[in-house]
């Protein structure tokens, strides 16, 4: 009889390691998934984008002599300018913030793409500032989009003189 078979713990823990390397490891199904917006509203959890619920101040653009805390990093999405600014303002309230400013596009809808992507300054205002009147929600427009500078053709592809 061979040595290996004598000896009791060695067979069963060998295969014990030989069925537990085997077959396809069980793969655990997601805990949750993204939930769209229209779901959200919906079940009355948020209200649309369309609809402007956002207390904070929207400034196009800020002085540099307001007396505030800038805190930098705000972003909102939408299918529109307005409500890409509703979702950026949203997120001011959030963070208990009195006012969004300095916008700017991070990514203007077009090819696959038809989403507006903003970005902002949220402005804790210093105490004794008296802050200027917001312009009306409604009346904000995008940025400006700035034009590309004009490049030489390529190498061999200019228009012959």
């Amino acid at each position: 009889m061979p040595r290996f078979a004598r000896s009791r713990g060695l067979l069963p823990l060998a295969a014990s390691l030989i069925l537990s390397c085997g077959g396809p490891a069980r793969v655990q199904a997601p805990v949750s998934q993204a939930i769209s917006e229209k779901v959200l509203a919906a079940r009355k959890l948020q209200e649309p984008l369309e609809k402007h619920l956002c207390q904070a101040a929207v400034y196009p653009t800020s002085a540099a002599d307001w007396r505030a805390e800038r805190v930098p990093g705000l972003s909102g999405r939408g299918k529109s300018f307005l409500a890409a600014l509703e979702a950026l303002c949203r997120e001011a309230d959030g963070l208990h913030l009195s006012a969004v400013t300095d916008i700017s596009y991070v990514r203007v809808p077009g090819g696959w793409s038809d989403s507006h992507e903003l970005r902002g300054v949220g402005l804790r205002y210093e105490a004794g500032f008296a802050r200027p009147p917001a312009p009306r929600f409604e009346t904000i427009s995008p940025p400006e989009m700035s034009i590309p500078v004009s490049e030489p053709p390529p190498s061999g592809e200019a228009p012959a003189s």
